[in-house]
């Protein structure tokens, strides 16, 4: 854990006192908004989704889909986006909110019970970004580099004719320090001030025991009392597209 401060410690630190380095000033400064995917491997869940499937086979309207991919939103804020000697450096910290839902049907005489299943994984980042300009136009991303904080969340659902909503919302304990790696492309739409970017890289992450805010915990199968040990073993392949607003400072 001290290792994974003191990186974080490294990029605060270089990104704080940029002008030490040269810079003269932060440069452009602004935020971002985008949209992102994000693969994960989850070897508990998806034994779980399958015990599920093969209990109430006789009664599903179709299979309950296996989890691996979530999508959501990322918003975040450039401290400073810098260019010197044909590079670019930014420091930057951002949000991002994924899920994957998905909703199956179980059919008990005439009674239809919707069953909802839910993956969450929400981040907090520190990153530093490394590119070099190949026109005017156009930044090539050559690295891109994050320490990140996450929670994970595993929630069921279900709703029967004429009965509130039951939901079971299991959480991360605390949260997982990871790391993300990536690379990408910017097209600049207004000068140096509006911009389209695209990534692809790798994120790594681990949860462990996900439980309820009563201490049960999410359980390998609904008819087991034996804690899930890892509910999400790995992340994996991401890409993230998004707007860049800037501004000189």
């Amino acid at each position: 854990m001290k290792k994974h401060f003191f990186i974080l410690f490294l990029l605060i630190s270089f990104g704080l006192h940029a002008q030490d380095l040269g810079f003269g000033c932060l440069g452009l400064v602004g935020g971002f908004a985008g949209y992102g995917i994000q693969t994960y491997q989850t070897k508990g869940i998806n034994e779980r989704v399958d015990f599920f499937n093969a209990l109430h086979k006789d009664s599903l309207n179709s299979p309950l889909k296996n989890f691996g991919q979530a999508a959501g939103y990322r918003f975040g804020i450039n401290f400073f986006n810098q260019r010197f000697s044909g590079f670019n450096l930014s420091f930057k910290g951002f949000y991002q909110r994924l899920s994957e839902k998905n909703k199956v049907i179980i059919k008990s005489g005439a009674i239809e019970i919707a069953k909802t299943f839910e993956v969450k994984i929400t981040t907090f980042g520190l990153g530093i970004d490394f590119g070099t300009h190949i026109t005017e136009m156009l930044n090539w991303k050559i690295l891109k580099a994050a320490v990140t904080f996450s929670q994970a969340d595993f929630i069921e659902s279900e709703d029967r004719p004429g009965v509130l909503t039951e939901i079971d919302d299991y959480k991360s304990s605390k949260a997982n320090v990871g790391y993300s790696l990536s690379t990408g492309f910017v097209v600049y739409l207004i000068g140096n001030y509006i911009s389209l970017e695209g990534s692809a890289g790798y994120n790594l992450f681990r949860f462990e025991q996900l439980k309820k805010a009563d201490g049960a915990t999410l359980n390998v199968n609904e008819q087991s009392n034996q804690p899930m040990p890892v509910a999400i073993d790995n992340g994996g392949l991401a890409g993230v597209i998004q707007l860049n607003f800037s501004f000189p400072l």
